[in-house]
């Protein structure tokens, strides 16, 4: 059974408790004063350091550092120290002390005292500025701040150098292993506007520290009240002694409130010997090798800060100052940050790990996530980790910190097989190179599950204008290659591809249509648009009545960019909501615009995205959605539907769609002049960076010929004549699921050409109106399939087909008007 030091033990007079830390080491503790009269079993225990400056460690059992403990506990400590605070400053304690103590004593409870103290929050009427020590006291002051409102502000120290910046203090914390501490504050003027200054530790031991950072803040900003508050306070009389100097030395006031304090005795000296990592379990234990996935929650936060070259930060985490009306827009990137991470949790036993001065936000994020949560964080303390019972540190790794290059991080008391899963926090993403030590190091913990989350990435940068849409019907998320030759002859581009080059590679040279053949497009379009407007209308409704209007069109450049437009002006016509539509890259073999969707995201991250094409063939692209889908989400965390809104789905392989006639969509005739200008999308090492969309080239010398917005305002015209069979037509395929089944039938008939004709490979085989069109403009046909040749949506291809002299031959055995069959030359093709 567990023992606790009763609250009058710990109250009276030459009362000691000895400890024995390793080998000769030992230190004595005589407590004086327990204000709460919180057993000190429950508040500390002890180790012994890495460090000849200083041998032992007070290893707080409530601060969520080097010990893992429930959220809320550590919330409750700092809470603590804003009642010492609040008593000192003549207000009344809104719970009581026995309950305060229970609540240290019964975890369980924690959570609802600490939200009890934080809804009874004190108003401040002087301003007054808490500040906590990095990296151990960062949560520690901000949870100690949070119960007050007012002109009350918030700020940490921190030991990053930030070359952008300049230091409003620097002081050194003399007994550490790194000393330098600076403060960035957005407005440095919230030093010289204090009244009263708090600074926040979780021990006082000399007070050095403290005497530091008051004489450089009075050297810098002049006469202020001061008060020091601590978990624990281990001075002597001698360094009690030194802060009256420090007083009467610069006519100031200095007061120090702490839960626990007392004297203390050192004997012996520094631990020597190997300092070993943990080994311990490593022959109980199976090794396993964990998922370790990655979450992108930067969404969740509204804003941030930039530090020095490409670092950024939270902009409220109080690293640059954070004033109480603030604390409610945290309190809002916190909620909705752990709504997020709630939803990707695995269930079980869960550690979520801080890392370094990171604390205060993934501790109360945990305090979200559910009763089997526990909190700690990772730590530049070097401490000899022993299995001694009783021993404060039973287990350490160590790891370089992804942060800050040549800094060595440690994580401590993580027993091999003990969590189901861990959520590590990190202020901001880094580069994977960045990211492997601290990768191998997770991999040591014999935890199966592991999820970092990125509360910070850099931002994608807002597109340039591209294309000749109105940025009212869609925004182009593609990089401008205008300036670049990529064309090339339509002979060699086939010859590269099926040689083992890839499609996105060059871009072929735009077929230029001949007089006949424009007229034919002008004829076919005034003909199908009061059909094609009515399909239209029917996939939108039918978006709408599936989503809702909580989403964002992501229209698949670029075929499904007038498709998209098209969506979005029904939307915007039936119900006056104006839909966000943005046109992305997505390329088979090579996947999605990441970058794109990132950037979506980043702009909307409480819609869901709907993804929008023309039309399907075989559903390639479907199949590359899919992928490209589930890649999103173990890459960043970001969930999507692979679901596919189409115009026409003769392929049947997509649930949301206008018709599943293999009809003629005008747009499918042309290329560049009907897509808004813009040429299909390329991807090239040498032309397409980490950080840029997919690039494309916008024809602007071809204005005269454009005719992108004659085509969706000829349709969108018929909409007011469509809407009505556009909602019953939608309510139908609601109350009939065969209607909407994914069955696939068109690879069926793709797969019986193929062994008819002899192709050795599916990808020469282009089906559907769509696809077989593009194969006679931009490839190097074989021959044209077609179901009859009096098939009205087939004469822009009956008349391509003539232009350049390839063979039609009727096929009536497939679901498609017509399909395409590329010459194939040799290898791989697109």
């Amino acid at each position: 059974m567990k023992t606790k030091t009763s609250p009058a033990y710990s109250r009276k007079r030459g009362n000691r408790q000895s400890f024995n830390i390793l080998g000769d080491l030992e230190v004595s503790i005589e407590a004086r004063d327990n204000r709460f009269g919180i057993p000190l079993n429950d508040l500390f225990q002890m180790a012994a350091r890495i460090n000849k400056k200083r041998s032992f460690l007070f290893v707080s059992k409530v601060l969520g550092k080097h010990i893992p403990v429930r959220p809320h506990v550590s919330l409750l400590a700092g809470a603590s120290l804003g009642l010492l605070y609040r008593e000192f400053k003549g207000g009344a304690l809104p719970v009581g002390m026995e309950r305060i103590v229970e609540a240290f004593e019964r975890p369980e409870i924690a959570g609802e005292v600490y939200e009890a103290l934080k809804q009874n929050k004190m108003a401040v009427d002087e301003k007054t500025l808490f500040i906590g020590f990095a990296e151990t006291a960062t949560a520690l002051g901000h949870a100690m701040f949070d119960l007050f409102e007012g002109e009350a502000s918030f700020l940490h120290t921190t030991r990053e150098s930030m070359a952008s910046m300049a230091s409003c203090i620097d002081f050194e914390e003399e007994h550490s292993h790194a000393t330098a501490h600076r403060c960035y504050a957005a407005d440095p003027a919230i030093f010289a506007e204090a009244e009263t200054i708090v600074l926040v530790d979780d021990e006082l031991t000399t007070g050095k520290t403290a005497l530091n950072i008051i004489r450089d803040l009075h050297r810098k900003y002049g006469r202020k009240n001061y008060v020091v508050a601590s978990l624990l306070d281990w001075r002597s009389h001698a360094d009690a002694d030194r802060f009256g100097e420090a007083m009467r030395e610069l006519g100031v006031h200095i007061d120090c409130l702490s839960l626990v304090s007392g004297d203390i005795e050192v004997h012996g000296g520094p631990v020597e010997g190997e300092d070993r990592d943990d080994a311990r379990h490593a022959q109980t234990v199976p090794a396993c090798e964990p998922e370790i996935r990655e979450l992108d929650a930067s969404a969740c936060f509204e804003g941030f800060a930039s530090g020095s070259g490409d670092a950024f930060y939270l902009k409220h985490t109080g690293r640059f100052g954070l004033t109480s009306e603030e604390s409610g827009r945290l309190d809002r990137e916190i909620g909705r940050a752990a709504a997020l991470i709630g939803g990707h949790r695995a269930g079980g036993r869960t550690l979520c790990m801080g890392t370094g001065e990171f604390m205060y936000v993934p501790m109360r994020i945990a305090a979200l996530l559910g009763s089997d949560t526990w909190y700690q964080s990772s730590t530049r303390s070097p401490i000899h980790p022993s299995d001694d019972p009783g021993y404060a540190v039973r287990s350490k790794y160590r790891f370089e910190s992804p942060e800050h290059s040549g800094v060595t991080n440690f994580m401590y008391n993580i027993p091999r097989g003990h969590y189901d899963e861990m959520i590590l926090f990190m202020e901001r993403e880094m580069p994977e190179q960045r990211l492997a030590d601290m990768k191998r190091a997770l991999r040591e913990l014999g935890i199966p599950r592991i999820v970092i989350v990125y509360c910070g990435r850099a931002r994608i940068a807002d597109p340039a204008p591209i294309g000749s849409y109105s940025p009212e019907d869609v925004v182009f998320l593609l990089k401008d290659l205008s300036g670049l030759r990529l064309e090339r002859r339509t002979e060699e581009r086939e010859s590269a591809m099926q040689s083992g080059g890839h499609y996105s590679e060059s871009l072929p040279i735009e077929y230029e249509p001949t007089p006949a053949y424009i007229r034919l497009f002008r004829d076919t379009l005034g003909d199908s648009a009061l059909a094609l407007a009515e399909a239209v209308g029917i996939v939108s409704e039918r978006i709408v009545a599936r989503r809702g209007f909580g989403i964002v069109l992501a229209s698949l450049a670029r075929g499904g960019t007038p498709v998209g437009v098209l969506i979005k002006r029904y939307v915007q016509h039936a119900y006056g909501v104006s839909l966000p539509h943005y046109s992305l890259s997505i390329i088979r073999g090579k996947g999605i615009d990441e970058n794109a969707l990132r950037y979506i995201h980043q702009n909307h991250p409480d819609e869901r995205v709907q993804f929008v094409d023309g039309w399907t063939g075989k559903g390639a692209i479907r199949g590359v959605l899919t992928e490209a889908c589930a890649g999103m989400e173990r890459k960043y965390g970001i969930r999507l539907d692979d679901d596919l809104a189409v115009l026409a789905d003769p392929g049947h392989c997509a649930e949301l769609f206008g018709t599943r006639e293999d009809l003629l969509i005008p747009s499918a005739c042309l290329n560049a002049t009907v897509s808004g200008l813009i040429s299909r999308t390329v991807l090239r090492d040498d032309l397409i960076g980490p950080d840029d969309f997919h690039g494309a080239k916008y024809y602007r010398e071809w204005s005269g010929s454009d005719v992108s917005n004659q085509f969706v305002d000829t349709i969108s015209a018929h909409f007011g004549r469509v809407t009505e069979r556009a909602k019953r037509a939608a309510e139908r395929f609601g109350q009939q699921e065969a209607d909407h089944t994914v069955t696939w039938r068109g690879m069926r008939d793709i797969a019986r050409i193929k062994q008819e004709f002899g192709i050795a490979d599916i990808n020469l085989i282009k089906p559907g109106v769509g696809e077989t069109t593009r194969v006679l403009l931009r490839r190097v046909p074989w021959k044209i399939l077609v179901d009859r040749t009096d098939n009205p949506h087939l004469k822009p291809i009956l008349l391509l087909a003539k232009d350049r002299g390839v063979p039609v031959e009727e096929y009536p055995h497939m679901t498609y008007s017509c399909c395409g069959i590329i010459k194939a030359v040799k290898g791989e093709s697109e």
